[in-house]
């Protein structure tokens, strides 16, 4: 049999499928704000720093990816297709990897393929930038090139591995977790690596050198750059606090992010990757591993690796701890691989369907029965990059302040920096809610025009406010200047205490789905004792409801209860747009007893 290496046609082959296939269902722009995702999409295209370990190589690549080798489309977009990209390579190296596990059998390294590419878990990490697509990628190069070797290593394969390992290092720390499996088995397979060799220094060399990438860190501080939480101190302690991420430890013990699971918990996520048959087949492919003698140190190499993620995973803390999973999955498919190698060896000499067995069998792992989870597709994803477009649309007065949780302010930052927008505006992360508000309140005073992102408890009565877009401005009591209405109105609701005087509506040109914009001028004429709340209501030519949506005026920064008599009050709503919607129906509510106090029906462009 002919061995093929790196460059086997067959492995780039399915890679390149894989790499459509992610690309195809990345998300479009930024998919959430509040995970590394969006830091990653606006830290790696500045060439800033990323929170500890700070990350370095995926930093480097995503620079030179997005501004050099891929300049097309947003930001956010073309780190997605980094992970695509990753990710595609990884599948296309698993792929050889279980093939030359299994006896060189194609049909082996494709279920291994199918089986831990189509898992949910890996495939939402592939369509989106985050960093667990390359950490698996040196995952499985490392395993593939160990059991690559040979008899006899040559130093050029050594130094290779030991490059890898180093490499992986400037990636992810969890690549670590590959050493101990990784040592044991070259000792284990390799008996004349057990006695000194002066080319030990040379392998040491390759494993050290790709370290420096850490060195990037300082460097850019030095430069200007920094992280965006503005933790990182360039100093040689605050370099050692950032690179060994030590503020991390706690996530082994009490972790308030931590999600509380069960062994029935862990079996269902393990089931929701490959279902039932495709586990049961992985499982019975790694005990056969074992079983070969001649192939029994490579498959002790995957055991070992199974069982050390393994027992990260379990022990690691953090709500996402799914991801930790993925070397342990990559693993279960190696053994679907090898099971359905063998499965199809027996039957095949059994019942002569040299064939027959091996494509049923790999129909069954490409369709996943028995509990694999729904396939992945961002690709209609527009949600969080239309807020973060709808932060940054407002028409800011010159030193401008917005006030909001750091994913949201990170969003807004991501536009300024990538498609220069609301230049006149300072993003001000607040996740304390007492730092927000003593914020507002300096600011205010100050004379700065200060927007919120959400409600701040205790200012509602000390100030006045207008919708803007997303956001919410604070004004000096009795001082809002709201200006006049597009459509100016007299409508008296509330038996009289509340009008409305008039209304803006328009269609945003925003990506994906459409999005109606509608501003409602209020004035209470006496001081509310309710507290309103909007039921919003799209009708159709026969005035039938095709969509509806109950909303708090002020995005609940003020309650109804603490408008000023006599002031108009700019209360602006972003709403999912249908096709076929002619009206817009307004009922105006009492938040306690849901009893209306009057209606409105608009005319929708």
């Amino acid at each position: 049999m002919k061995r093929r290496g790196w460059g086997g046609v067959d492995g780039w082959l399915v890679g390149l499928v894989a790499c459509i296939l992610y690309g195809l269902t990345a998300a479009p722009a930024i998919v959430a704000l509040f995970d590394d995702s969006l830091e990653f999409q606006l830290v790696a295209p500045t060439f800033a720093i990323a929170h500890p370990t700070g990350y370095p190589l995926y930093t480097l690549l995503g620079g030179l990816w997005s501004r050099l080798i891929f300049p097309f489309g947003n930001w956010a977009w073309r780190m997605n297709l980094l992970s695509a990209l990753a990710g595609g390579v990884a599948i296309g190296l698993l792929y050889l990897l279980a093939k030359h596990l299994n006896g060189g059998k194609w049909w082996g390294g494709l279920a291994a393929a199918a089986a831990f590419a189509l898992g949910p878990v890996w495939w939402s990490q592939t369509t989106v930038a985050e960093v667990y697509a390359l950490h698996n990628l040196f995952v499985v190069a490392i395993l593939y090139t160990a059991v690559t070797l040979g008899k006899q290593p040559s130093n050029r394969r050594m130094m290779l591995l030991c490059g890898l390992a180093g490499l992986s290092l400037t990636h992810h720390r969890t690549a670590v977790l590959l050493l101990p499996a990784l040592a044991l088995y070259l000792l284990w397979s390799q008996p004349s690596l057990r006695r000194p060799d002066r080319r030990w220094f040379g392998w040491f060399g390759a494993f050290l050198l790709p370290l420096l990438l850490y060195f990037y860190i300082p460097l850019r501080s030095v430069l200007g750059a920094v992280d965006l939480q503005g933790d990182y101190v360039n100093t040689w302690a605050g370099f050692w606090r950032h690179v060994l991420a030590t503020g991390y430890t706690g996530f082994f013990s009490d972790n308030p992010l931590a999600v509380s699971r069960t062994a029935s918990d862990w079996l269902a996520l393990v089931v929701a990757q490959f279902g039932w048959i495709s586990l049961a087949l992985g499982a019975g492919g790694l005990v056969m591993g074992l079983l070969q003698r001649e192939r029994r140190s490579p498959w002790g190499l995957v055991w070992l690796t199974l069982a050390v993620n393994l027992l990260f995973a379990l022990n690691y803390r953090v709500a996402d701890v799914e991801v930790f999973w993925l070397p342990v999955f990559l693993c279960l498919a190696l053994g679907v691989g090898n099971g359905l190698f063998w499965l199809s060896r027996l039957s095949s000499g059994r019942f002569g369907w040299q064939w027959t067995i091996p494509i049923l069998l790999l129909v069954v792992v490409v369709a996943g029965p028995g509990g694999r989870g729904a396939p992945v597709n961002r690709s209609q994803d527009w949600e969080a990059h239309k807020y973060a477009l709808s932060l940054a649309s407002v028409d800011f007065p010159p030193d401008s302040r917005v006030v909001g949780l750091r994913g949201q302010m990170t969003a807004l930052q991501f536009m300024q920096t990538s498609a220069g927008m609301a230049a006149n505006v300072q993003a001000v992360p607040l996740d304390n809610p007492d730092e927000r508000r003593a914020f507002v309140e300096t600011s205010v005073a100050a004379g700065l025009p200060v927007y919120l992102t959400q409600e701040v408890a205790g200012i509602e009565n000390g100030y006045s406010f207008s919708g803007e877009g997303v956001l919410v401005r604070v004004w000096p009591r009795g001082e809002a200047q709201p200006g006049p209405p597009t459509h100016p109105l007299d409508t008296l609701l509330a038996d009289g205490q509340l009008r409305l005087s008039g209304y803006d509506l328009a269609l945003l040109d925003q990506p994906g789905e459409a999005v109606m914009e509608v501003a409602f001028y209020w004035q209470p004429t006496l001081q509310l004792s309710q507290r309103l709340k909007l039921s919003l209501r799209l009708l159709d030519s026969n005035g039938e409801t095709i969509g509806a949506e109950d909303r708090y005026p002020l995005r609940q920064v003020a309650s109804t209860t603490a408008w000023l008599p006599g002031e108009i009050v700019r209360d602006v709503h972003l709403i999912p747009f249908l096709s076929g919607a002619v009206g817009l129906l307004v009922i105006v509510y009492d938040e306690a007893t849901a009893a209306e106090v009057g209606r409105v029906t608009l005319p929708v462009p």
